[in-house]
């Protein structure tokens, strides 16, 4: 009988939690998100088509605060995790650090698709693949508006990298992000 209350309570309780944590709108927008337990680049298949997987996740990013995608990649579906984590990530809050630590501590295993290819790793790995491709859209991007010549073609890469989130994050911010990584798998070894 006590079991049963304390299962109630501990039911009820995560909920009140869950309530207080997102708004009503981002709940709604994560909702199709809610049992997702992999994830997919923006464009998958041998064709190239749009993932509605990661677009519903777009939807959600450009509503959710920070606090929001924290609980996601804490609490969600693998697909919530992995997204919220590599946004928080994009968005270079510091709880980014907090994620990887849990993962690594306590690896979650989750499939990938990206193209015409699946990939199974821990999140934690696929987190640190994000960590490690920044670079190249941040050089992308920096040369991209270095350039005078501003044709749609530009224009276009320019949105797109936005698009994918690296409008705002520094070379320096990823440099910093890398090095405590590192100390973060050395203490884990």
């Amino acid at each position: 009988m006590s079991y049963n209350i304390f299962c109630c309570f501990l039911f009820t309780f995560s909920m009140i939690k869950f309530n207080a944590q997102v708004s009503d709108a981002v709940k709604k927008t994560a909702k199709p998100l809610e049992n997702i337990s992999y994830a997919e680049s923006s464009h998958i298949g041998a064709g190239g088509e749009q993932s509605k997987i990661y677009n519903q996740f777009k939807k959600v990013s450009k509503i959710a605060t920070n606090d929001e995608l924290y609980y996601f990649a804490m609490n969600g579906s693998n697909a919530l995790k992995l997204y919220s984590g590599k946004e928080l990530f994009k968005r270079n809050d510091k709880r980014f650090l907090d994620v990887y630590t849990f993962y690594s501590k306590k690896p979650l295993k989750m499939e990938y698709v990206l193209g015409c290819t699946i990939d199974s790793k821990n999140i934690a790995e696929f987190l640190k693949d994000e960590v490690s491709a920044a670079p190249q859209y941040i050089s992308l991007r920096d040369q991209l508006l270095k350039n005078n010549k501003r044709d749609e073609v530009v224009k276009t890469q320019l949105r797109q990298i936005k698009e994918m989130g690296y409008g705002k994050l520094t070379e320096e911010d990823v440099r910093l992000v890398k090095n405590d990584l590192e100390k973060i798998d050395q203490k884990q070894n």
